[in-house]
């Protein structure tokens, strides 16, 4: 009992328990896998999310620059026809004045053009113009779909310019958009004033100094015609080789390569992107601009576009987009980052590890010495004593628990002396009191009573030495106190070579009657097969159960425990008819009743015990027993 079954009562039901060393190092590898998953996640995401955002940014830039060179361009050729339209009808230029004509036309060249040709378009489908870059003149007939419109502008009489569907033209061999308007003097048409604009020019000023950058730039007419496309100078040479096969077909306007017709897979499927919500809070969001995603065999492509709403040619949508590759760079970053990362983990785990150890020996020694202090025999083994620490919360509880230890053992120690003179179970109530008076309140309780005395002890102590008596008693003494203490009695008293133990005092103890009759069965048992410092000894025994009073008796200064009444000397008085009955062990009538099993013992004799008036029945044990 005492400490070790409080110490099973108050362990850890669980069948593991863990090392704080082990705990701290699940915990920091736990919270470190956590943080660092979390910020790779993260980290991908916003990476992405940036470069997303870089490159829509930079895409939004570029198609902002293209819609404005677009606007550019055609404001000046719009400008350049309105102003040449209203010279003529102010009769200031005369398209059938050869001289003043060329002149006009070689002005107009001055200025920083964007167009292939311009010229006059006369009634008979004559194009007589120049090519402002050295003023050749350029002579054509017009095919009769080029015609067209100046028939109609005939018809209908003086219009503002006019911007012509896109198309390739064979003649020029390039894609070009053509702006028209009709000159009137005084009501007579006079013919139409024409300016080829290269498109091809629009697709090369897309690619030029992009050849290092991610992204396909391009520009789509009318829904799913390529206008503008890296590819369509290849396209245009691929269509020119398969389809002129005669002058009418040389002479003939191509239609601009549908998405399909161009070459590029994705524009092709750019019909199945699925669109990309903008932040209602980006800047973007209000400027037309539009975010898809596709994906195509495998892999993953931003779209970015934007539609023009003020181009002449409705609707014109300008847009780039990127293969997933673009992220590939930002992907390496993450992994490398990702490899540094995962090797500064394990560097931490390895300093953790060495940090937790020598951080947790402090707890690991307080651990032992804390089981140390578990030891029954505390009292006589060394002090378990921990070593200071640097750190502060280490060292007080170091020290704290030294002079908690000191204090302990100091007060086992003085259980342990103070047992050897009065019973533990006594010593121990005397210093829970919480009073230095060492008195005990008395306590009336009924009890056994085991009286034990040596045979012949008297003729022995005048044959033998005295320092053989004393050994020979201490041997004596150690050998029936253990057998005592472990039925549950208390030695109260050493009269010479006797013994008086009490069973229930102080101490409950329900079997009472048993455990003094097991004493002394116990005790003949052990002195009838050993030797005690060579002598050899008998004993007899005298048990009785009744009433009785134990208390602290004697001066202020001096004090012993000790039991009184009728029912200790009625277990003196039956220990000596040991010698009337020839018996080892005499039990009185009250003990026997409270035994559990009474047949144990059987009847020994009547006698007429000193002080008494009537004859008691006495009973000692069974051989068998």
């Amino acid at each position: 009992m005492g400490k070790t079954s409080f110490r099973e009562e108050n362990r850890v039901k669980s069948k593991r328990r863990y090392s704080v060393l082990s705990v701290l190092l699940a915990g920091f590898i736990a919270t470190s896998v956590f943080g660092v998953g979390l910020s790779l996640y993260v980290g991908l995401g916003t990476a992405y999310e940036n470069t997303r955002n870089l490159w829509v940014m930079l895409a939004d830039i570029d198609l902002t620059s293209v819609q404005r060179t677009m606007h550019e361009r055609m404001s000046e050729v719009d400008q350049r026809s309105d102003w040449v339209a209203e010279q003529v009808e102010s009769g200031a230029l005369d398209p059938s004045f050869q001289y003043g004509w060329t002149n006009a036309m070689r002005a107009l060249a001055a200025a920083d053009m964007d167009v292939m040709a311009y010229g006059l378009v006369t009634g008979d489908r004559q194009f007589i113009g120049f090519n402002p870059e050295d003023m050749s003149e350029i002579r054509r007939t017009l095919p009769e779909d080029d015609i067209l419109f100046s028939e109609l502008a005939h018809i209908r009489g003086p219009v503002t310019n006019r911007t012509g569907y896109p198309r390739w033209d064979p003649f020029f061999n390039r894609t070009v958009l053509t702006s028209w308007v009709p000159l009137f003097y005084d009501g007579h048409y006079l013919g139409t004033f024409i300016q080829y604009l290269s498109l091809s020019n629009l697709s090369e000023s897309l690619i030029r100094g992009r050849e290092d950058l991610p992204g396909t730039p391009f520009i789509l007419i009318g829904g799913n015609r390529v206008m503008a496309h890296p590819q369509l100078r290849n396209w245009s040479q691929k269509t020119v080789n398969e389809q002129t096969v005669s002058a009418d077909i040389v002479r003939s306007p191509i239609p601009l390569p549908t998405i399909h017709d161009i070459g590029d897979p994705v524009l092709a499927n750019i019909g199945k992107s699925e669109n990309i919500p903008l932040d209602p809070d980006d800047a973007r969001h209000h400027t037309g601009i539009r975010l898809a995603g596709l994906d195509h065999n495998d892999r993953y492509h931003l779209i970015v576009t934007r539609q023009v709403l003020t181009a002449p040619i409705s609707p014109v949508i300008i847009g780039m987009y990127f293969d997933e590759e673009l992220f590939d760079d930002e992907w390496d970053r993450l992994v490398l980052a990702s490899v540094l990362g995962g090797g500064v983990f394990v560097l931490s785990v390895i300093v953790a590890i060495i940090l937790s150890r020598h951080f947790t020996k402090p707890i690991r020694r307080f651990a032992s010495a804390a089981r140390a202090f578990e030891d029954e025999d505390i009292a006589t083994s060394d002090i378990p004593q921990l070593k200071g620490s640097r750190i502060r919360e280490y060292d007080d509880a170091a020290r704290s628990f030294n002079h908690m230890m000191m204090a302990v053992h100091d007060r086992e120690r003085i259980t342990s002396l103070f047992g050897k003179f009065v019973p533990k179970s006594i010593a121990k109530k005397l210093l829970a009191s919480g009073n230095d008076s060492g008195v005990l309140p008395p306590q009336t309780s009924e009890a056994t009573v085991l009286f034990v005395d040596i045979v012949g002890f008297t003729s022995m102590c005048e044959s033998l030495d005295p320092k053989q008596i004393i050994a020979m008693l201490n041997d004596y003494f150690d050998c029936a106190t253990q057998i005592i203490e472990r039925n549950g009695g208390i030695i109260t008293q050493f009269q010479g070579d006797a013994i008086l133990a009490v069973y229930n005092v102080f101490d409950d103890l329900e079997n009472h009657a048993d455990a003094a009759v097991d004493s002394a069965i116990a005790l003949q048992t052990e002195v009838e097969k050993r030797t005690f410092e060579g002598l050899a000894l008998k004993v007899r025994c005298g048990v009785n159960t009744g009433s009785m009073v134990a208390g602290n008796v004697g001066a202020k200064a001096r004090l012993s425990f000790t039991v009184h009444g009728d029912a200790v000397n009625t277990a003196s008085r039956l220990e000596q008819e040991n010698k009337v009955l020839g018996t080892n062990i005499l039990i009185s009538e009250t003990t026997r009743n409270l035994m559990a099993n009474p047949d144990r013992v059987s009847k020994a004799g009547d006698v007429l015990l000193r002080g008494r008036h009537t004859r008691t029945e006495l009973f000692t044990t069974n051989p068998k027993n």
